[in-house]
């Protein structure tokens, strides 16, 4: 983790990030993360730095036992952690390697009811829990699950009760998305701070709350990429990291690996990624807007709490009939053609008399050729595509743009630097075939991502 950052009243703060894509994140529905995907996740968390990663409940499979044991081999800097549940697993789940057991309760007399179970089994077990977990020489945490639906009284007897078995963190997790960030705070305070939190997204507010609890003294919070997480999620790490930085001058995560590590596990786990997603999502550095375009590309931050550098992206342009002179520009210059300003001033008038068209970059072209009569500029007959593909850590960037080489309609291949590791030119006679061939391409042993720009015009 980077340095610390002061917050309101001079308080320094230093904030733990536990990351739970690999558990929590595999309870979103339709997600299922295989041995290998854990692994290679688990390795772009520790480069990203967080602290904490929880990898799986190691009893529900032996795949699951085997994805912690695996990851717990990798030597990463980060503590890896498995989840046990307080009444069934945790002699197994300490077997398992962990450096860390995460041990899930329900801390509310209604669920502990609903459950079968009492309050005072629920705080015996507990207390067992934390000693057994010690006494094998790992650390522990326990996830106070509904922990938002308990009295403050029974909240703090049960952190009482742990803290005097030897309990390594506790961590009020708001299940049922019900905490009102105002009063979360002082819930927080109220157990003197020092806890961890884990805020669920039900009404939108999982970052809210885990910006109050930072700010009532947490020490640490439990994130997943891209806010996977079971019902509506959990606080995204991108928006956590981010406010931190910006609001709080908090320091946690490196920010700027994050678009990387955000499209692995939009891959792996098969969710989309909304394209307004913040820091991450492909339009979130779009601008549209006259005024707002000039502003952008003079420097300001004019969509955006951070810079767009700082989080690995750049400003990206949209030309519609809401640009700027300046932003015609800017898109075409971008896309090879330059404009002086009377031209760019005859192109925003035809954009503006197509008011409700919605333009793709080739349509774009074609509306300056139209409008201008600019013709020195030619559509591919065959179906070009530039492929962007990201390789995993552990495997030598060169054997994989080798083998990528080998794939039929592969023209050129080269190893690039930034966010992508080998940028490819692909060419196909049809739309399907060029989808096959990049089927073969995300095959390539090694290959973790990709990104496909077609090629629409040559110049």
């Amino acid at each position: 983790m980077g340095e610390d950052g002061v917050a309101v009243g001079g308080r320094r703060l230093k904030v733990r990030f536990v990351d739970t894509t690999l558990c929590e994140g595999e309870l979103a529905g339709g997600v299922a993360f295989t041995v290998d995907q854990k692994l290679e996740v688990a390795r772009e968390l520790d480069k990203v730095g967080v602290d904490v990663v929880e990898v799986a409940r190691p009893t529900v499979s032996d795949e699951d036992f085997e994805a912690v044991r695996e990851v717990a081999s990798e030597g990463l800097r980060a503590e890896v952690a498995a989840r046990a549940w307080l009444f069934d697993d945790l002699e197994a789940a300490v077997d398992s390697g962990a450096d860390r057991l995460i041990v899930a309760l329900p801390a509310s007399r209604e669920a502990a009811s609903k459950l079968g179970l009492t309050w005072s089994s629920i705080l015996g077990e507990a207390k067992r829990a934390v000693k057994l977990v010690k006494e094998r020489g790992l650390k522990v945490t326990v996830l106070a699950e509904w922990a938002t639906q308990t009295p403050l009284g029974d909240l703090k007897e049960l952190v009482e009760a742990l803290r005097g078995e030897g309990v390594d963190d506790v961590c009020l997790a708001d299940v049922a998305s019900v905490a009102d960030p105002s009063l979360f705070k002082e819930f927080v305070k109220g157990l003197g701070g020092g806890v961890e939190v884990k805020c669920y997204n039900g009404l939108g507010l999982a970052v809210a709350n885990v910006l109050a609890a930072v700010e009532a003294g947490a020490s640490g919070v439990h994130v997943s990429v891209n806010g996977l997480g079971e019902g509506p999620g959990i606080a995204s790490m991108a928006e956590v990291a981010a406010a931190l930085r910006r609001l709080r001058g908090v320091e946690t995560v490196k920010l700027d690996l994050l678009p990387r590590l955000s499209a692995i596990v939009e891959k792996y786990s098969g969710v989309p990624l909304p394209v307004h997603s913040p820091l991450v999502g492909e339009h979130s550095f779009t601008v549209k807007l006259g005024p707002h375009v000039d502003a952008a590309l003079s420097g300001l931050n004019a969509l955006w709490p951070l810079p767009p550098s700082e989080v690995g992206r750049r400003v990206e342009v949209e030309a519609s009939k809401h640009s700027s002179i300046r932003a015609v520009r800017e898109k075409l210059s971008r896309l090879g053609v330059a404009l002086s300003e009377e031209q760019a001033l005859e192109v925003l008038k035809a954009l503006r008399s197509k008011a409700s068209a919605r333009l793709r970059d080739s349509d774009l072209l074609d509306l300056v050729e139209a409008t201008l009569g600019r013709r020195e500029v030619r559509v591919p007959r065959r179906v070009e595509a530039v492929v962007m593909v990201q390789c995993a850590s552990n495997v030598h960037t060169s054997s994989v743009a080798r083998r990528i080489k080998g794939v039929n309609g592969v023209e050129e291949v080269f190893e690039v630097s930034g966010e992508y590791d080998v940028e490819v030119r692909l060419t196909a006679d049809s739309i399907a075939e060029l989808n096959e061939r990049l089927d073969r391409i995300r095959a390539v042993r090694g290959v973790v991502g990709t990104r496909t720009r077609f090629i629409l015009k040559r110049y």
